[in-house]
């Protein structure tokens, strides 16, 4: 048995697994969550029972039928697109390691692509009010010593991060919160009734679009301390509670994404800057894939903006808050991202049609492998692979080789790939 291993589930980055491997095989995994046993085990995340089809050998497809080739030939076949891009697009990265972003990054400005996060609309506004206000990072640990005030917004933990609650922000208990969610105020707000929603009091359950108004309608009694023109149900429940926390935390889901997320985030930032003024109070991103924060932190320092950058602007490099135009794109290398799991059914066969061939690297089939023209199979981060990722929180950790494996890591096909480039431009 391995002790103490750090899982890749999601952003939480657990660091207090048992794992038993027997060969070249993970057998048995302790203290882990479905989302956790989806990359020990390889079982779907949303069915455990159910086995994820690994990748055993490179593949090309040829007038719709995907064969096995060998890795040199699936190399040559990659150099075809790269070299003749004009427009490229490197896409995903959230669950790669530290070591492959870097990669992919130095394959982007070789290849004068545009790189993008696969949860661009979320994460950027949120680095971009952190640095707007000047908020600051606490350590997880530190929220559950300290943290009696809990406020979920637009997030489910329980179905992004499943142990976050119980390691850290509800249940856990800490060097101040010995009764764990008996000492915390836990409050949620969504525009559904999730999972979480059963343990916190009170649920706010809003409509779609109302979510500025609630903001307004806090920061009007807060800051202000003036009656909003218009309340949304549930505000002043939601006032009582962050006006009588002595130390706080706000996570934030995806759910913003979905709505005018800049302004979502903006409102956010100020709303903590004002409690900031009373008691601690952090906010916080609830990063899903295991190393979305890695990806910002690596663009922040190389580029010095959270937003896409891109390499093949005319004006030299630039940087765009907002998802690609996919109209625009005539190649594009996937990684850490099951792209078409997201992408409207519109889009994909629009990509199709425009005949815009994709590189995918990816450990599992998916359905984004599905549609690739070249696909390269790669060793498990933090499992058959070190690697290096950062917690939710910022912190980084290194990722431990478990059982071994003959598939490449996917910092070296990135760096392959860059390599075959050579002097060449793309275009």
């Amino acid at each position: 048995m391995i002790e103490s291993v750090i899982c890749t589930g999601c952003g939480c980055l657990c660091d207090d697994l048992d794992v038993t491997v027997e060969g070249d095989r993970v057998i048995e995994v302790a203290n882990v969550c479905l989302w956790g046993v989806n990359k020990f085990i390889a079982t779907k995340k949303f069915h455990s029972k159910k086995d994820r089809r690994r990748l055993l050998a490179p593949q090309v497809r040829r007038k719709g039928r995907a064969f096995d080739i060998s890795y040199d030939a699936a190399l040559e076949e990659a150099g075809k697109i790269l070299i003749q891009a004009r427009r490229p697009l490197v896409y995903g990265l959230t669950n790669n390691g530290s070591w492959a972003q870097e990669a992919a990054l130095r394959l982007a400005r070789r290849w004068q692509a545009r790189l993008e996060p696969g949860d661009l609309a979320f994460m950027a506004p949120y680095y971009e009010a952190l640095a707007r206000h000047g908020l600051y990072w606490t350590p997880l640990e530190e929220i559950r010593d300290e943290a009696d005030t809990i406020l979920f917004w637009g997030a489910n933990p329980i179905h992004s991060c499943p142990r976050h609650v119980v390691r850290y922000s509800v249940f856990s208990r800490g060097r101040f919160t010995e009764r764990g969610a008996e000492e915390r105020q836990i409050a949620a707000v969504d525009i559904y009734p999730t999972e979480t929603a059963k343990f916190c009091k009170p649920f706010i359950q809003i409509d779609p679009g109302q979510e500025l108004e609630l903001l307004q309608g806090l920061a009007a009694h807060l800051i202000e301390g003036q009656e909003p023109p218009k309340r949304v149900k549930g505000t002043k429940k939601l006032v009582k509670l962050l006006s009588e926390a002595s130390f706080g935390a706000i996570f934030v889901g995806r759910g913003v994404s979905y709505g005018p997320a800049r302004k979502l985030w903006e409102g956010l930032a100020r709303l903590v800057v004002w409690l900031n003024t009373r008691v601690p109070f952090s906010l916080f991103p609830l990063a899903s894939d295991f190393n979305s924060v890695g990806l910002y932190h690596l663009l922040l320092r190389e580029t010095g903006s959270p937003y896409a950058p891109d390499f093949g602007a005319a004006s030299g490099l630039s940087s765009h808050p907002t998802p690609v135009d996919w109209r625009e794109v005539d190649a594009l290398l996937v990684t850490g991202a099951d792209l078409f799991w997201f992408m409207s059914e519109d889009q994909v066969q629009a990509l199709k049609e425009r005949r815009v061939p994709i590189i995918v690297l990816s450990p599992f089939a998916n359905r984004t492998t599905a549609k690739a023209q070249v696909v390269f199979p790669v060793a498990l981060s933090g499992i058959e692979t070190e690697e290096v990722a950062y917690r939710m929180d910022g912190l980084p950790v290194e990722l431990q080789k478990l059982i071994s494996t003959p598939l490449r890591p996917d910092h070296q096909v990135l760096a392959d790939l860059e390599q075959i480039l050579g002097g060449s431009t793309g275009g």
